[in-house]
């Protein structure tokens, strides 16, 4: 029988920490959303062009490094956490 052992820690983060945190999983799930919303767009029920993988990544990289006016935003999260919830959102398809 195979077994998994996990290892838990708890964090105990300063109100400073939890607040960057807090606007980080903010962040997280608003990049979330607008997957869904350009994943999905004109979708209507039929199967349409979706882009790849690696063109949403260049985009989201893009839209990080080059922001337009609005979306300033997706640059408070790190590049390693966009990526994350591309991959996830992705699997979750």
């Amino acid at each position: 029988m195979l077994r998994h052992r996990g290892h838990v820690a708890r964090l105990y983060p300063t109100t400073v920490q939890a607040s960057k945190l807090d606007g980080q999983a903010h962040t997280a799930r608003a990049l979330w959303n607008l997957l869904h919303e350009w994943y999905t767009w004109g979708d209507g029920g039929r199967s349409a062009r979706r882009p790849s993988k690696a063109e949403m990544d260049r985009q989201i990289r893009e839209a990080r490094t080059h922001p337009l006016r609005g979306y300033e935003w997706l640059a408070t999260l790190p590049a390693q956490s966009t990526q994350q919830v591309l991959k996830e959102y992705l699997r979750a398809l």
